[in-house]
């Protein structure tokens, strides 16, 4: 008569091999929505955020990943594994989605209502009316205080025409009508300053910003 005593051990470490397996894949939670001072933003650590910091030069894409790792599973991520002279979107659980401007704010919102961060790929734009800095990715920040917004005129550029800029979007205007969406409404954990200082500080994307043209958008796979 055969024992049983090898056969169970041998699922047992099955068991324990594939328990390991899953602890190291990306989790694909949503995070809840939250309205924060006129902004319906996906709830998180500003901690984690703050943590993370601003990025490291020509790491854009990474950092924008690694904000939207940290809010999906409620720890800072430290971005292992996720860079090789760009950031590997896939060890990030997330993948490519292209389309025209409606069809990208469109997703946008939805990824948001889901629960889920988007990263945008964006690019320069003309702002007519400034002195300094006329090509741009952004003009205001809000710096969080604990009482609200205060709003900064602090324009964002992206140094690559080639590259562009990658920023992690992590909510919406309140007044934001989803069937009459436009790119002013997004706001985003942009990596080249989430930290203004000390303070967490939130980008809204300006209009004519996003790279349709370019790997817009990457979204929760």
């Amino acid at each position: 008569m055969h024992s049983a005593a090898p056969v169970r051990r041998s699922l047992a470490a099955l068991f324990l091999v594939l328990s390991l397996c899953l602890t190291c894949l990306p989790r694909a939670f949503g995070a809840s929505l939250e309205n924060w001072y006129g902004i319906q933003v996906l709830s998180f650590d500003t901690s984690q955020i703050l943590s993370i910091g601003n990025q490291a030069p020509g790491q854009c894409s990474l950092y924008a990943l690694r904000y939207a790792r940290t809010i999906l599973d409620g720890a800072t991520n430290s971005g292992a594994g996720m860079w090789s002279n760009g950031a590997v979107w896939s060890a990030g659980g997330y993948t490519g989605f292209s389309g025209d401007l409606s069809a990208c704010l469109t997703k946008i919102y939805t990824e948001l209502a889901a629960g889920h961060p988007v990263i945008v790929h964006l690019q320069n734009t003309t702002v007519s009316g400034v002195s300094k800095h006329t090509n741009r990715t952004s003009t205001e920040e809000y710096h969080l205080t604990g009482s609200g917004w205060d709003v900064v005129n602090y324009p964002h550029i992206s140094t690559s025409s080639t590259y562009g800029h990658w920023v992690c979007v992590v909510g919406f205007d309140t007044a934001a009508d989803p069937n009459n969406l436009q790119e002013s409404d997004f706001f985003a954990l942009d990596p080249a300053r989430v930290s203004a200082n000390g303070a967490l500080a939130l980008t809204r994307l300006l209009n004519g910003t996003i790279w349709t043209e370019n790997s817009p958008l990457k979204i929760l796979a």
